[in-house]
């Protein structure tokens, strides 16, 4: 008999090709194939998006890439006896739900399992909308750390008994959601990635860190992440703890796959790489005593504080780490009091000012739209940007709030139809127009100010972009938002 994963398609908002339609690896499904593995218990994986990423597909104000669950022969499901579905991000949403409902109604004695991404803000806490998914006939919701409940719960399916003992599973009938975290990250086998179509992303050559090289590889060092941020999922998905792999551990996956399948770009994924200093000095310093050359990137952010002095992004350079996207998140600091994140603005300049020095891209992340911000808030991040932009900062992302399933302030907005629209463009707000304006002038402030004190990054970024050769996502995302053009015009003929 036979586990079959099945991972989603990518839905993008039609309207906004620019903050929506990134390609995130989907890096947890790929470690819970591989413990499958170590069980020694058979494996099949549908990789919706990776089969076809350029196939498009519209459904109201969506595109939907990858090939649809229906077109999927019946074969593939003989001998199955679970089927684990990757609810990988939230505005995915449509797409995991066309595929429980397929399934269902095809394959009504195959248990369903859906599985939480813990590892992503993207993603979205599945007991806070469990009921949606147990309304249409889901019979199981594994949330957290997906290694150990995946393999307990497949291999006593029709133990109920068992099962209530277990954390981390979500029936109709009962709801463990206090997770059952891995005790030693160190003991997991590296991701099943050789079961994934590599080529197909690869091909793409765009994805959500910036990309310089045709083959790269997304990593978790670390999961989780201690703060208590309210806007942000993580706090729920990994009840705000913090667990870290071995220097000498990461450093041996990334030897694996560089001779296994060549790759020499590497995009770290951590929710928050940097949180033990000294855990990343020794990183840095088995790289460098190793000499893999290879290239390495922070995409997901990091809080810059925890990069704790000039020496470690010395050591981060020499490592071969060229990309560090920090989350400044507001200029204002009261304002980040309500969101309950601390941020060391000096600090921060003193870290850019040292990667600018080191030639390490640099990404800053803002948020807007929260609930209470004040129009002197506003002001105070754009005042923010300008002087991060010219000390340095390469570039800037600045996200309209969005509440995500699982974040403390979900429960202050209402108006989406459905949780594929909570994306960082929320056109369903009352307050997007204004909002988006805002955006595009914070946009506006960073490019003036870097066309006046950097005129000469500018022209190299233009060039990046020109060569398909990527050292920051502002590069990219213009690449990107062609490419998904071309793809949906095709659909059109």
């Amino acid at each position: 008999m036979t586990a079959i994963f099945i991972n989603p398609q990518l839905v993008v908002q039609k309207n906004d090709k620019f903050t929506t339609g990134i390609v995130y690896m989907p890096i947890t499904l790929a470690y819970a194939i591989s413990n499958f593995k170590k069980a020694s218990i058979k494996t099949k994986l549908i990789d919706l998006y990776g089969r076809n990423p350029t196939k498009c597909s519209k459904e109201n104000n969506h595109l939907i890439f990858g090939e649809k669950i229906e077109d999927i022969d019946e074969n593939e499901f003989e001998n199955v006896d679970c089927i684990f579905i990757n609810a990988n991000q939230v505005g995915n949403h449509i797409s995991i739900l066309n595929i429980i409902k397929f399934l269902k109604n095809r394959f009504k004695e195959i248990p369903i399992s859906i599985l939480e991404n813990s590892q992503a803000v993207t993603a979205y806490s599945l007991s806070k909308i469990k009921d949606e998914f147990l309304k249409l006939g889901c019979d199981f919701i594994l949330i957290g750390d997906l290694e150990s409940v995946t393999v307990k719960l497949y291999r006593n399916l029709n133990n109920f008994e068992y099962l209530k003992t277990l954390n981390g599973i979500i029936t109709r009938s009962f709801c463990n959601d206090k997770i059952d975290f891995v005790s030693d990250l160190n003991d997991l086998p590296f991701p099943a990635w050789e079961d994934f179509h590599l080529e197909n992303y690869w091909k793409l050559g765009y994805s959500h860190g910036p990309l310089s090289n045709k083959k790269y590889l997304p990593m978790l060092s670390s999961r989780g992440c201690p703060y208590p941020c309210n806007f942000c999922v993580v706090p729920k998905t990994n009840e705000r703890k913090w667990r870290s792999r071995s220097p000498e551990n990461v450093v041996k996956e990334l030897e694996y796959f560089k001779d296994k399948l060549g790759v020499t770009e590497f995009h770290f994924e951590d929710l928050n790489p940097t949180v033990n200093d000294k855990r990343t000095k020794e990183l840095c310093n088995l790289l460098i005593e190793k000499n893999l050359k290879i290239s390495w990137k922070m995409v997901a952010g990091t809080k810059v504080e925890s990069i704790k002095d000039l020496e470690t992004v010395r050591l981060l350079k020499k490592s071969g780490c060229n990309y560090i996207s920090i989350s400044p998140e507001s200029g204002s600091k009261d304002l980040m009091k309500e969101i309950n994140k601390p941020f060391n603005y000096e600090h921060a300049i003193m870290i850019i000012k040292e990667m600018k020095k080191n030639k390490i891209f640099s990404q800053a992340c803002f948020v807007i739209g929260y609930p209470g911000e004040k129009k002197i808030d506003l002001k105070k991040t754009k005042n923010m940007i300008f002087n991060l932009t010219k000390i340095g900062i390469d570039e800037i992302a600045i996200f309209i709030i969005t509440p995500v399933p699982g974040s403390k302030i979900y429960e202050n907005f209402e108006g989406f139809e459905t949780l594929s629209n909570l994306t960082f463009s929320p056109i369903w707000r009352n307050d997007y127009k204004s909002l988006n304006r805002i955006r595009l002038q914070m946009y506006s402030i960073f490019l003036i100010t870097k066309f006046i004190f950097h005129p000469i990054r500018v022209f190299k970024q233009a060039l990046n972009f020109f060569n398909k050769s990527f050292n920051t996502k502002m590069e990219m995302v213009p690449y990107k938002v062609l490419k998904l053009k071309s793809f949906e015009n095709n659909a059109k003929k």
